[in-house]
């Protein structure tokens, strides 16, 4: 998990959320009666959708998997999120329709048609917001919102793909160490599909490294070229996934990396 910049809210939430308050989520995304009507809906669930990949850098919010579009072989993963559950009336504040409460997920696992399924398909093996469903973690767990950008309070195992709570960093960063473990652990970004995805990750980029080297440069040198040519958004404004594993990989190159093109989020 990486800290999440907020844009601008869409014009067409917010103008809806304007005409109608009270609406759920399923109102404001879904149906609709008429042609007009199912295109006003449609424009608007994209506008939302595309809003939250572009704040995102294209990376789900809690496992950083790239959020595929969808394509001849399955639907999008990619599905928008309610940090704070949506469900909760306990006061008159309407969660389904609050900018800030929104945050766009891959599917984590449980969809049979989604795009890449052989990759990405992994039921019961969930994640992300699936085992949170509508439950309130707001105090269990991290809020990618509110996440610093740096230090990364993770780090990652290229063995094996786990990822670990980065105790240090969580003490610069006064984050307890516990409510890393548990945004771990309740989210199952520990997953065997999660591991298997980023270990394979990883050791690509360990044969990149490799290959720089017997190419001649030092493994100080490859590390700076990879962390040069990695860790930056490409010409979609998309961060690659698994980012934090790759800056955790890259160790100290990362860093000056992230620190030269102002890395906030």
């Amino acid at each position: 998990m990486k800290k999440v910049l907020k844009g601008k809210e869409p014009d067409q939430l917010k103008r809806y959320r304007a005409d109608f308050p009270d609406h759920n989520w399923k109102q404001c995304t879904q149906g609709g009666s008429t042609k007009t009507r199912k295109q006003e809906i449609r424009v608007r669930r994209q506008q939302i959708q595309q809003q939250l990949r572009e704040d995102q850098g294209g990376l789900c919010a809690y496992c950083e998997i790239d959020l595929r579009p969808a394509a001849s072989d399955g639907v999008a993963d990619l599905r928008v999120e309610h940090f704070h559950p949506k469900s909760d009336n306990s006061t008159d504040h309407n969660w389904h329709l609050d900018w800030q409460n929104l945050l766009a997920c891959c599917h984590g696992g449980s969809r049979p048609d989604v795009v890449e399924a052989g990759v990405r398909y992994s039921s019961p093996d969930h994640s992300c917001d699936v085992p949170k469903a509508e439950q309130n973690w707001d105090n269990l767990i991290l809020n990618p919102l509110q996440l610093p950008a740096s230090p990364c309070l993770f780090k990652y195992q290229r063995a094996n793909g786990a990822i670990l709570v980065n105790i240090e960093h969580c003490q610069q960063a006064g984050i307890e160490q516990a409510r890393a473990q548990a945004t771990i652990e309740n989210l199952r970004l520990d997953a065997d599909r999660l591991r298997r995805l980023r270990k394979g990750e990883l050791d690509r980029i360990n044969e990149l490294l490799r290959n720089l080297v017997q190419q001649g440069k030092s493994v100080e040198a490859a590390r700076s070229h990879l962390a040069r040519a990695l860790l930056r958004k490409d010409s979609e404004q998309q961060w690659p996934r698994f980012f934090s594993a790759i800056r955790s990989y890259l160790g100290r190159a990362a860093e000056e990396q992230l620190t030269a093109i102002n890395y906030d989020g």
